[in-house]
């Protein structure tokens, strides 16, 4: 009789740490996950809607929406000034504006050589313009009041249909991501070549 009180004492102070018993819970469908990039067009891949490709290898989008409208705002902002300079890049290979200082320097050596003189203008009306518009606009994206890039212009030329209007869109995207790789090689090949357009040894 010892004996067995012994075993039963030892067998409650055993069952103390052992686990709880786990209550069965009820199976719930998990909801499908929702991606930030859904409401924006650009992650198309190129089988189209079906394959969908989102280049955020830093997760950057997923770990902070609230500032995915800003990050497209930006994405905009440097895809247009990017084909801006593009053009302007390659443009006066062909074409020269009048006057002494715009002639015989490249490219690449104007920016050193027009920064001494009407860069200045430039860079202070430029930004000006940022201050009085880009950031209200940018301030007006944060708050849901505006789309990402929408400055309402050209609006008129803009296609009716939702569709053609979204197609419409990623063009300008996919042109404006080619442009910001386009520029960077132009530059880098014009700075180690030494030569103009085609920027070729």
């Amino acid at each position: 009789m010892k004996c067995v009180a012994i075993l039963l004492a030892f067998a409650a102070s055993a069952a103390a740490f052992a686990p709880s018993p786990v209550r069965p819970m009820a199976v719930r469908a998990a909801a499908p996950r929702m991606s930030v990039f859904e409401d924006y067009v650009g992650g198309e891949g190129g089988f189209g809607a079906s394959k969908p490709y989102n280049f955020d290898p830093l997760e950057f989008s997923e770990k902070n929406p609230e500032m995915v409208p800003w990050y497209r705002e930006a994405e905009l902002k440097h895809g247009r000034m990017a084909m801006l300079a593009t053009v302007g890049f390659v443009a006066p290979e062909f074409f020269r504006v009048p006057g002494d200082m715009f002639q015989g320097i490249s490219t690449v050596e104007a920016h050193d050589a027009l920064i001494k003189t009407s860069m200045l203008q430039l860079l202070f009306w430029i930004g000006l313009a940022e201050t009085v518009i880009g950031i209200p606009a940018v301030v007006a994206t944060m708050k849901g009041e505006r789309a990402p890039g929408d400055f309402q212009f050209g609006m008129n030329f803009a296609p009716k249909d939702e569709a053609k209007f979204k197609t419409k869109q990623l063009a300008e995207l996919k042109n404006g991501r080619l442009a910001m790789l386009a520029f960077s090689g132009m530059v880098t090949q014009a700075v180690l070549t030494g030569n103009g357009f085609p920027f070729l040894y």
